[in-house]
């Protein structure tokens, strides 16, 4: 998908939006990989944020033909939130709502993330929850999947997904900015720790399939991406 052609369906996504929900629509927003030079359109969905006056399910219902037809060019089910929702929640979820405001796009309304004021010990919390919840999860299924490996690389990249969140809020606690694409968001880690994330870059190529690994070099790899995961985890319990 060229640059134009993206944006020309994040016009069709707004103009959409728009039919839909009237005057109770607040603001759309592009979040994730389709606001970054990351974006794959091969792999990557796009993922929209929707702001509303009402988040009554009657409303929200009005919007399933658009959300099928949009659903057939990889635009994901909308994240529908309110503002009130979003600050009662900004305790719960900081990370979620950290990975919005560092990575979104703006296409109709006021840019309401920009804004946002994220506590930093909301985001520890969440940081070392989310690592120690996805370490058990690593190790587990492991065990169940041995013999698939296809669930193995499953694993490996879904968990990935949702350390890059983290790792923004690794960043933000150290008082740092931010970077954009994956790949620095890594490095930056990486930097700011001062541990070798090697393992995670590696994981962003296999996903990207830059890199194939052979049955026995998976399991070795999976084996060194769990330690790694735990060793970051080890690290936040004590920032």
């Amino acid at each position: 998908m060229q640059i134009k052609d993206k944006q020309k369906l994040f016009t069709e996504i707004a103009e959409k939006y728009k039919a839909v929900f009237g005057e109770l629509l607040i603001s759309i927003h592009i979040y994730g990989s389709a606001a970054t030079k990351d974006f794959n359109p091969k792999y990557s969905d796009i993922n929209v944020a929707i702001l509303l006056e009402d988040l009554n399910l009657k409303n929200l219902i009005s919007a399933k033909g658009t959300i099928k037809h949009l659903r057939k060019k990889h635009v994901s089910a909308p994240l529908f939130l309110s503002k009130q929702y979003i600050e009662s929640s900004l305790d719960t979820f900081p990370i979620e709502f950290l990975n919005i405001k560092s990575t979104h796009t703006t296409i109709f309304g006021e840019d309401y993330f920009e804004e946002l004021k994220i506590d930093n010990e909301h985001l520890r919390l969440q940081a070392e929850r989310e690592l120690k919840g996805k370490l058990l999860i690593l190790r587990l299924a492991f065990l169940e999947n041995i013999g698939n490996l296809k669930v193995i690389k499953n694993l490996i990249f879904t968990s990935l997904s949702s350390f890059i969140p983290v790792m923004k809020a690794i960043i933000v606690l150290k008082n740092e900015e931010i970077p954009q694409s994956i790949i620095d968001i890594i490095n930056k880690t990486s930097d700011i720790l001062e541990v070798d994330f090697t393992i995670f870059r590696r994981a962003y190529d296999i996903k990207n399939k830059k890199i194939k690994l052979k049955s026995n070099e998976l399991i070795d790899f999976y084996e060194m991406y769990v330690q790694a995961v735990d060793q970051l985890s080890e690290i936040v319990d004590k920032l």
